[in-house]
């Protein structure tokens, strides 16, 4: 039975980085949707590519937090573990986004009016 707990457990980190990348990379093409940048082809393999290496950060972050904080008990390790997810999230958010080096005439300092104003980019 504890086999079959550690295989199932090696899944959640891969699952768990797997949505929090799919959604880093759904809000980041809203945005260069919303602010007209680029084009969609090409904005499309670069968000692939940036969604196949947030999904590698992300799962191994997850992976080594549960890893390491799992033997002090496991809701502190996943508190830790999403506190961690939402913040390279946000930054990745922030960083491929809202691009300074692509000046938007649409978008006010590169951010889409719907973007909520307590969260800063």
């Amino acid at each position: 039975m504890e086999a079959a707990t550690r295989r199932v457990g090696c899944l959640l980190p891969l699952g768990a980085g797997g949505m929090v990348a799919g959604a880093t990379v759904w809000a980041v093409a809203g945005i260069w949707r919303s602010c007209d940048v680029g084009n969609g082809s090409a904005n499309g393999a670069v968000l692939l590519f940036c969604f196949l290496l947030i999904w590698a950060l992300l799962s191994s972050v997850w992976g080594l937090i549960l890893k390491f904080l799992g033997t002090r008990g496991m809701k502190w390790a996943y508190a830790a573990a999403i506190c961690a997810s939402v913040g390279i999230a946000w930054g990745m958010i922030a960083w491929i986004g809202v691009l300074d080096s692509y000046p938007s005439p649409i978008c006010e300092g590169n951010v889409p009016p719907w973007w909520p104003e307590i969260i800063p980019v």
